[in-house]
C-alpha cells in the first residue's frame, strides 16, 4: 500500500512515517500543499494522510482540489480543535 503524507512540521512527520514504516507501508512524506496534489494526481498513492495547517495553503483546499479528480481515501490528521473544523 502506498501512503502518501502530507505533513509540514518535521517531528510530527516522522513521528507518523516512524509508525506506519514498521507496517511494511510504502510511504512518501511532502511537506505543502502544492506538492501533495501534484503527487496525488500524478502518483496516485492508495490513501492520503493530511494535514490541515500547511504552509502555502490550507489543507481543505488541498483535500479539495485531489478530491475534484480522484476517489482516493483521504484521511485528515490535525490539531485544529474548533467544531467548525
Amino acid at each position: 500500500m502506498n501512503v502518501l503524507l502530507v505533513e509540514d512540521d518535521p517531528s510530527v512527520a516522522a513521528s507518523v512515517m516512524d509508525g506506519l514504516a514498521s507496517s511494511g507501508l510504502a510511504l512518501t512524506h511532502v511537506s505543502n500543499g502544492a506538492d501533495a496534489i501534484a503527487h496525488a494526481l500524478h502518483k496516485q498513492p492508495d490513501i492520503v494522510l493530511l494535514d490541515l495547517g500547511l504552509p502555502d495553503m490550507d489543507g481543505q483546499d488541498v483535500c479539495r482540489s485531489i478530491r475534484a479528480s480522484s476517489q482516493v481515501p483521504i484521511i485528515i490528521l490535525s490539531a485544529r480543535a474548533d467544531e467548525i473544523d
